[in-house]
């Protein structure tokens, strides 16, 4: 098993998805919480503290979260598959791809600062550092965990809160609000955007002496959950071995705080995928 880092494990998962072409993607409704249509409205002007304490506010306490949805890709290939989705907070993330009648035909897990993904149809697999799907950005899981569900960090700390506020400057333009790190982390700024409803809007992640975001992602359909404000959808652009790729995660039927089971089993009897081969199939 290889150490690894940051992001986007789903951009692994996609790579599979080439050995199925294109699927079907699975809708539903949401569940577990309220999908909020807000339209965003002008309020009373907050201190930059309190505009702080009101965006930690909607960060909620978790344990587990298990949902399906869909996922899709876009770049030198256009690929969609229903999934399934488990998460175990700060240990693990599981990505079931379920394209015909609920069969796996690939798996995706980030454990730790690991990625790993398995390519049931062509029996192979790839171990890697997440770094390589992020741009160089080096994260572990539970930064990952907060990417995908839409939560503000502070890499290498953890989850934004009170005693983390003071890491961050905040900045308003219009009725949206920014929060940018103070320090830069090897490398890269990192800046998240909130709407005046304080739903999470953006993060973009950029590298110092540059105007161009080198990891970017997107947040839609903002739900109220048990572990609080959740992005029902997520949009990530980013560059994998200096090729570009787009890949989008829509969730449905959101649980939190139950059992869930995670397959951690390594392939026997698998080829393994390279690094260089996976940016092919991702490139533009």
């Amino acid at each position: 098993m290889m150490r690894i880092k940051q992001i986007s494990l789903i951009v692994a998962a996609m790579t599979l998805l080439t050995a199925c072409g294109t699927m079907k993607k699975n809708a539903g409704t949401a569940a577990g919480g309220t999908r909020t249509t807000t339209t965003p409205t002008a309020t009373t002007t907050l201190t930059d503290d309190q505009q702080l304490d009101a965006i930690v506010a909607t960060l909620g306490n978790w344990h587990t979260m298990q949902c399906g949805g869909n996922m899709s890709l876009s770049g030198a290939k256009s690929l969609s598959s229903s999934m399934q989705v488990r998460m175990v907070r700060d240990e693990a993330i599981y990505i079931s791809l379920r394209p015909m009648l609920g069969i796996e035909v690939a798996r995706l897990l980030i454990t730790g600062d690991s990625v790993y993904a398995v390519d049931k149809v062509h029996r192979r697999y790839l171990a890697e550092k997440v770094s390589l799907l992020t741009a160089g950005i080096p994260v572990t899981v539970s930064t990952v965990q907060d990417i995908f569900l839409g939560r503000s960090f502070i890499i290498g700390e953890g989850t934004l809160n009170t005693a983390l506020k003071s890491q961050v400057t905040v900045n308003r333009v219009g009725q949206q609000c920014q929060l940018a790190s103070k320090q830069h982390y090897k490398g890269y700024g990192y800046a998240f955007t909130y709407d005046a409803a304080n739903h999470i809007v953006s993060l973009d992640i950029v590298p110092e002496g540059s105007t161009t975001a080198a990891y970017q992602v997107r947040y839609g359909d903002v739900q109220s959950t048990t572990a609080g404000m959740i992005a029902g959808t997520v949009n990530v652009d980013a560059r994998v071995e200096g090729s570009q790729f787009a890949f989008a995660l829509d969730y449905d039927n959101m649980e939190w705080n139950k059992d869930v089971k995670i397959d951690r089993s390594v392939p026997t009897h698998y080829k393994r995928m390279s690094a260089k081969s996976l940016s092919s199939l991702l490139g533009d």
